[in-house]
């Protein structure tokens, strides 16, 4: 973690998270917000967890900065979620999204995709005007807008854009088309260039009429276009397509004031790193241990250009408190280095007993400074 040589006074998470975007020094470190399956939160409070337990983390990355704005940037009108069709153990269920998935019953767990909305040219220019931010911009915005604004403006977490599954630009091509979006690469690229051009017009309008009211901190870009040996499509590709839409709207949003631009991409990252620090990228996670990604090495190649989310291995958590120390020293050397918020790697599963976690919540309250 960066520090000045004197003490500096006690800073707000905002001040943290903007100042670590930044490498600028802090107070401390930022002790981040987890999540959770809700199977690991049943455990947890069969094993005593009370339910209004208190995790005393600076913020809640999800709930507090990136829900606070409350404008929809999505479908408008949205889908309507509904179930399809019921099957024994499973159903079919359209979502906000569109998309027709299969999903269990009465558990978490990834669905199987069934069916998206975009197939060709013609599905495309019949959904497009749904996600169009124009002609009415306002209505998109909450009948409270006003009242948001004046309590955000007074908020000690950041104030992150982003409008969920629908923010990237890799993601927002296969939320729309699924795995039909690797035949459009070859089989109409100009599509895929004009969807491109949508989605920096798209999330550009958004940024600069929010902007025009309240200070946005950053953009939070989910993309998971990584699996776990490498990227789902090569650097070659990411550069013809996705490189320049990037840089566009970054550059648009560093117009408005915003410092961090933070990539959510699960698996391994290593390739496309470089890639995403040339497009103005300067946070990324989660950085999966299982996947081959190791933040200390990510920090020892890329310094003050990168800042580090994650990188704990939450299979450690599963194991025992020797392995959970063993995995808190394993990545204190990133955290030393500076630009680096420790958490864990991905979302907690329910083979995570509840005397485990917070044994670690109180090893990495330590390590980041919260005492």
């Amino acid at each position: 973690m960066l520090l000045a040589n004197q003490p500096l006074r006690e800073m707000t998470s905002r001040e943290r998270f903007l100042r670590l975007a930044s490498n600028e020094p802090t107070d401390r470190g930022l002790f981040f917000s987890e999540h959770f399956w809700g199977e690991t939160i049943a455990r947890w409070q069969e094993e005593g967890m009370p339910c209004d337990y208190d995790f005393e983390f600076d913020f809640d990355f999800h709930v507090g900065s990136l829900g606070a704005l409350g404008v929809n940037v999505g479908y408008f009108p949205p889908f309507e979620q509904e179930m399809v069709a019921d099957e024994d153990s499973t159903q079919l269920i359209r979502d906000e999204y569109g998309i027709i998935k299969r999903v269990s019953k009465g558990h978490s767990g990834m669905p199987q995709f069934v069916e998206f909305p975009v197939h060709d040219r013609s599905s495309w220019e019949k959904i497009k005007s749904r996600l169009d931010p124009n002609p009415d911009i306002s209505a998109r915005f909450p009948q409270e807008w006003a009242q948001r604004v004046e309590t955000l403006k007074q908020a000690h977490y950041p104030i992150i854009f982003t409008g969920g599954h629908l923010t990237g630009f890799f993601s927002f091509l296969r939320e729309l088309t699924g795995d039909r979006v690797y035949y459009l690469f070859h089989d109409d690229p100009d599509l895929v260039r004009e969807m491109l051009d949508f989605q920096v017009y798209r999330l550009t309008t958004f940024i600069k009429r929010i902007s025009e009211e309240i200070q946005l901190d950053g953009q939070f870009i989910w993309e998971d276009m990584c699996y776990k040996t490498g990227p789902l499509i090569g650097p070659p590709m990411f550069r013809e397509f996705i490189l320049e839409p990037y840089q566009r709207t970054i550059e648009a949003s560093k117009s408005c004031g915003m410092r961090a631009f933070y990539v959510d991409s699960d698996g391994n990252l290593d390739a496309l790193i470089p890639l995403w620090l040339e497009a103005g990228v300067n946070m990324m996670e989660p950085f999966e241990v299982a996947a081959g990604m190791d933040v200390v090495k990510v920090k020892e190649t890329y310094g003050d250009k990168l800042v580090v989310v994650g990188g704990i291995d939450k299979r450690a958590l599963a194991a025992d408190f020797e392995a959970i120390d063993q995995e808190i020293e394993r990545i204190r050397p990133a955290y030393e280095m500076g630009g680096c918020i420790p958490c864990l790697d991905h979302s907690a599963p329910p083979n995570i007993s509840w005397e485990n976690y917070l044994y670690y919540l109180e090893k990495r309250k330590r390590l980041v400074g919260k005492e």
